[in-house]
């Protein structure tokens, strides 16, 4: 059960900025055929997902080995867990403070003011989504520790 919830959670880190940016691109008029390159703060702005998501990723990892770590009790699961998480939050203020300034220039961009609202809206929405996923990892750990272990298939 606590690698399903994990994985869960990773999923959700994996996928967090995606639905932001998803909205922002669905709001820009439709682009032609052949996509242009991107300008430099759409190739800076990726550079800085792609980070977030290598440490989203490096988090996931020490959260697996807590959970899964046979030695610990759920109290101190817990323990490490928290202080893991505590030390990967800034990471995700600190992305979700990047996409906004994203957002907020996007929406600034000429081709972009006929959408204008609806980027300004995932800019204040996607955000917020992402500074609550330490919240949800959190819980969702707190559910992975307390759960009673489910026997693998082959046992």
């Amino acid at each position: 059960m606590s690698r399903l919830t994990l994985a869960a959670a990773a999923a959700a880190l994996a996928v967090c900025a995606a639905p932001a940016v998803v909205a922002a691109q669905e709001a820009a008029p439709a682009a032609p055929a052949a996509q242009p390159a991107p300008s430099p703060e759409e190739a800076a702005f990726e550079a800085k997902g792609e980070a977030f998501n290598a440490e989203a990723e490096r988090m996931k990892a020490e959260l697996d080995a807590v959970i899964e770590d046979p030695a610990l009790d759920p109290a101190a699961k817990q323990t490490r867990a928290d202080a893991i998480i505590t030390r990967y939050e800034p990471t995700f203020n600190a992305f979700a403070d990047d996409l906004a300034a994203f957002f907020r220039t996007f929406a600034e961009k000429p081709e972009n003011a006929e959408n204008k609202d609806q980027i300004l809206a995932a800019a204040e929405a996607a955000p917020a989504q992402i500074r609550a996923i330490p919240a949800q990892i959190r819980q969702a750990v707190a559910q992975a520790v307390t759960a009673p272990a489910v026997p693998d298939a082959d046992d």
